[in-house]
């Protein structure tokens, strides 16, 4: 018997550097070699995570000692053939996973461990205290949080640790679906998995962005019409972003209600205004605590590899222009652009242009305004998918930073107390918004994002009048804060960039936009919204999409994880700006539908809407 065991040991050491389960190839030596069976180990069997396989160290105290019918040359020779067969599995799964496309990474996704991430070494060397442990359960209070706020419509709950453009995000949502008397509630939330992903340094922040891969039931319920409603299981993957200023004073706004300066009592509607009625300190400045910046989808997060380089080129050269800004940080002027654009979304979809008067410049206001007062449409579903800084200029002593804007959308019509859809899925909606501010600015006592008068810290109200009531300085002004100065389609932004090129001191190529997903990955994204369109997926469109997966270079298996996120409005229609490719993915479109020999209603409903809006209808 010891003789036994001591190959044993080393068959498992052998094994444990190969990266092949121990626990394997113990059920196959006790299936062939008789003796105690599985049910042979007692006391929990294999739980308790680790190396701990039985109630012995390496399983062995929990066979009997009257195992001598152990045949160890037939172990040997079942263990040789599993390791020739394990090798040539890896061996396949390496050339299988060679070429990675934007679908494969959103099946799956490397994790490593926390120190071999991006950005972990140059981030513990000024921090070197950080306790991760204690990070994470953060994130998963915000994440259960978040999941209250937005089951409830109620964003107290979580006001304290999000940033303005976050809860802009949020509210612009739950003022939607108040209209629309929609409720969302999310129960049997599940965490399946947290890990940090990687860490940046962003000006005077630090950024950590982590994966979030969780499930739950979502029922959706419209009360204007049930023709909407939803209700399933819901599995997805997530990256959220937290960002906090370095050398912060390491407070608790997660656990406790109070401030983190001088430890009054919050509000219990915080708001929009995030700040200490005692002694005025911004909770959710990033000074004292981590904060989430930003969620963005799998996709998207992916997605945005492809600009790595050239956002990083173009970040430094935007770094050089604002030296003279103390608080500048990318992430933060990005969550201001998101804050702004999704505050104009309210403004139109509400007819209300004083929701948007406080941070857009006159030019701006004259252009919308018409365009507000044309409005019939609100949205059942907008979320913004990504705000990416794409260009920014120095004219007339102004700093004039561009962002990228992906939206999804999905227009309704509220008429007689009814509600009836627009468009018959959530499309994606591109434009391009310039945010201005004096090359001298200064750091202002208030934002007009918060409403606050940047020039003495007073109240604002959503008004018309851009005025302070208690300094008498203009709200929209580009002294003290990042104002709107322009607000564009992508084909009028391209000929923008064609005409302004000289102008620009950092920029990426319009058409780099495309980029972001390849045409075939545009037309997987929209096939695969074809063939989720009547909530079935039979085996002729299975097999069509089969094909079309071998075909592009994309895994087999990813398909089933995008039909469930298609289903549950996790995925939007996208069209590239490039007219010739829209044909050609509107094409393999119809052949989708045709699958199965038939067009569902639902089907032919999407494709007439993308022939209208990206066909016949020329951007």
């Amino acid at each position: 018997m010891r003789y036994n065991r001591f190959f044993k040991f080393l068959i498992f050491i052998t094994l444990t550097v190969l990266g092949i389960p121990y626990i394997s190839v113990e059920l196959i030596a006790r299936a062939g070699g008789g003796g105690n069976g599985v049910g042979g180990h007692s006391g929990g069997g294999f739980s308790g995570g680790g190396n701990s396989y039985g109630d012995g160290a390496f399983g062995y105290d929990s066979y009997s000692s009257g195992s001598s019918n152990f045949d160890f040359n037939t172990f040997i020779t079942v263990i040789i053939f599993f390791v020739i067969f394990y090798l040539a599995f890896r061996l396949f799964l390496f050339f299988q996973n060679a070429s990675i496309t934007t679908y494969s990474r959103m099946a799956g996704h490397e994790k490593k461990s926390f120190e071999k991430i991006d950005g972990c070494k140059e981030f513990l060397l000024t921090n070197p205290s950080f306790d991760l442990s204690a990070f994470l359960l953060k994130v998963r209070k915000a994440f259960i949080e978040v999941q209250t706020s937005w089951s409830e419509q109620d964003i107290s709950h979580m006001r304290r640790f999000i940033t303005d453009g976050v809860y802009q995000r949020f509210n612009t949502q739950f003022k939607m679906m108040e209209l629309l008397q929609q409720t969302n509630p999310l129960s049997n939330i599940k965490i399946a998995d947290i890990w940090v992903d990687k860490i940046e340094q962003d000006g005077l922040y630090d950024i950590i962005h982590v994966g979030i891969e969780a499930s739950m039931d979502d029922k959706f319920q419209c009360e204007l019409n049930h023709e909407l409603d939803e209700e399933g299981l819901d599995d997805f993957v997530e990256f959220w972003s937290f960002i906090r200023k370095q050398g912060a004073q390491k407070k608790d706004i997660y656990d406790s209600r109070n401030c983190p300066n001088c430890g009054a009592p919050l509000p219990e509607n915080i708001g929009e205004v995030c700040k200490c009625t005692h002694c005025n300190a911004m909770v959710n400045s990033g000074e004292f605590d981590w904060v989430l910046s930003e969620i963005t989808q799998k996709d998207d997060y992916h997605s945005i590899d492809v600009f790595s380089e050239k956002l990083g080129n173009l970040e430094a050269k935007v770094y050089d222009m604002v030296s003279v800004y103390s608080d500048f940080s990318v992430q933060l002027v990005e969550d201001k652009a998101s804050n702004a654009y999704m505050q104009i979304m309210t403004a139109k979809a509400m007819q209300d242009p004083s929701v948007m008067r406080r941070f857009v410049s006159d030019d701006v206001f004259q252009q919308l305004v018409p365009e507000f007062e044309r409005n019939q449409n609100i949205f059942n579903r907008i979320f913004l998918n990504k705000v990416t800084l794409i260009g920014a200029q120095k004219k007339e002593n102004k700093i004039i930073l561009i962002f990228a804007i992906i939206c999804s959308i999905q227009r309704v019509l509220l008429k007689s107390n009814r509600v009836e859809l627009v468009d018959p899925e959530i499309m994606s909606h591109e434009e391009v918004i310039f945010l201005t501010r004096d090359a001298q600015a200064g750091s202002g006592k208030g934002t007009i994002y918060q409403h606050t008068c940047p020039a003495c810290g007073g109240p604002v109200k959503n008004t018309l009048d851009i005025k302070c009531s208690y300094c008498g300085s203009l709200f929209n002004s580009t002294v003290n804060d990042w104002v709107v100065s322009a607000l564009m389609n992508r084909t009028k932004f391209t000929d923008y960039y064609d005409a302004n090129k000289g102008d620009f001191t950092a920029k990426i190529d319009p058409f780099e936009l495309d980029k972001l997903y390849n045409v075939k990955d545009y037309a997987f994204n929209n096939l695969v919204i074809i063939v989720a369109a009547d909530g079935a997926f039979n085996d002729e469109e299975r097999t069509f999409m089969i094909q079309a997966a071998k075909r592009w270079g994309f895994k087999s298996d990813d398909i089933e994880p995008l039909f469930k996120m298609a289903a549950s409005g996790r995925l939007s229609i996208r069209m590239p700006e490039n007219q010739n490719k829209r044909n050609s993915i509107y094409k393999l479109m119809v052949k989708a539908a045709s699958a199965d020999e038939k067009i569902t209603p639902q089907e032919q409903k999407i494709l007439d809407w993308v022939k209208a809006n990206y066909i016949d209808k020329k951007v």
